[in-house]
């Protein structure tokens, strides 16, 4: 269990039934704090109109909303049936991982450098190498098997030991994972390829599973989830669509009306809610391109609309085009990052590791975390 604690004020702790949280001794002690001698005061703050709650709360930041959950049941309530409205609504946060042997402390941090402190379970021993879908993957250096874990819902997913060469360690500077719930193989499933690779695996989450792989005839530079479905850009700029069919998953070639730039190896897929584009590094700037897959098309930079968009990059392989219609000169509110503007491309900020809320996502109805292929 963890215990939730913001370095600037006292201990909070929220409790999410339905997503895999409980109560905790510091969230009860918070509680009996709010309780006053007058039961009727009580009633009165439980039984608030839920549209005047769901207003006060989309005006708060994450660490407040935490503190919110705990207050009461149908506080709580509220919280959860409008967790994803809340979560997609929210800027990107610093996140840093202590590095003690004996335990992992993972602290996220907002742009007004707020922090909120968790304890990540069964991190002895591991490494966080990279975030997918709101979860922190951490790597056994033993066992070389991967544990998943979501700060804020406390979800975890255990995926058997992969098949890594001897020297490990130079492999996972380029491994990336993304993690997808696959309806025709009934789990959620881990996706691992590491760039230049001929080969993509998978396995779903258990004991029991078994990691699988699919080969390429080129190289791979990327891969990316995005509306319900896997893209992977190759060498010579070929764009594919890994279909995790059950039981025969397979490398669809997905053929495009024109051509981008040609023989660019640096391409790295990047995303926003509703387009996908591939950008490419050039010293301190980047161009890029959209991937239009209702026309099928390239869209070349002068014509893209990545220019609107704040481009979150991490070390972690993590990035997100973020549209900061709610707060203006986002790159003037992060203090660690480096940032640098393409005249054509927008702006890009840089930091070791971003954490992005609106990734962090469940399903009210079925008690899943999108995405679902």
């Amino acid at each position: 269990m963890c215990n939730l604690l913001f370095t600037k004020s006292s201990y909070y702790s929220c409790s999410f039934a339905s997503v895999g949280m409980t109560n905790t001794r510091s969230m009860t002690r918070k509680q009996k704090k709010l309780r006053t001698s007058d039961n009727d005061d009580l009633e009165s703050w439980s039984n608030l109109n839920p549209d005047l709650l769901l207003l006060i709360m989309m005006h708060m930041g994450v660490f407040d909303f935490i503190a919110f959950s705990g207050v009461c049941k149908s506080w709580r309530s509220v919280a959860i049936s409008n967790w994803n409205k809340f979560m997609v609504s929210k800027q990107p946060m610093y996140l840093s991982i202590s590095t003690h042997s004996y335990k992992k402390d993972c602290y996220l941090e907002d742009y007004r450098r707020r922090k909120l402190k968790t304890i990540i379970p069964h991190s002895v021993g591991r490494r966080c190498v990279g975030i997918t879908c709101g979860y922190l993957i951490f790597f056994g250096r033993k066992a070389r098997d991967f544990w998943l874990v979501n700060p804020f819902t406390r979800k975890e997913l255990h995926f058997p030991g992969f098949p890594f060469p001897s020297d490990v360690t130079n492999h996972l500077k380029r491994v990336k994972c993304i993690l997808v719930f696959s309806p025709s193989m009934f789990g959620w499933v881990l996706v691992i390829s590491r760039k230049y690779s001929r080969t993509i695996s998978f396995s779903l989450a258990g004991e029991q599973a078994i990691w699988r792989s699919i080969s390429s005839n080129f190289s791979i530079l990327d891969f990316h989830f995005f509306k319900g479905k896997i893209y992977m850009i190759s060498q010579f700029n070929h764009l594919w669509e890994l279909r995790l069919h059950d039981p025969e998953p397979a490398l669809a070639l997905r053929i495009m009306k024109n051509y981008p730039w040609p023989y660019l190896w640096e391409l790295e897929f990047v995303s926003s809610g509703e387009n996908l584009y591939l950008r490419h590094m050039r010293g301190d700037a980047f161009d890029a391109i959209e991937v239009d897959l209702d026309e099928m098309k390239w869209v070349n930079s002068e014509r893209t609309t990545i220019g609107e968009h704040a481009v979150f990059s991490s070390d972690f392989k993590c990035d997100a085009a973020i549209k900061p219609d709610t707060w203006t000169h986002p790159w003037t509110r992060y203090e660690k990052i480096n940032f640098f503007k393409s005249k054509r491309s927008g702006k890009c900020l840089t930091s070791k590791m971003w954490y992005f809320p609106h990734d962090c996502l469940i399903d009210n109805d079925s008690g899943q975390f999108p995405p679902s292929l």
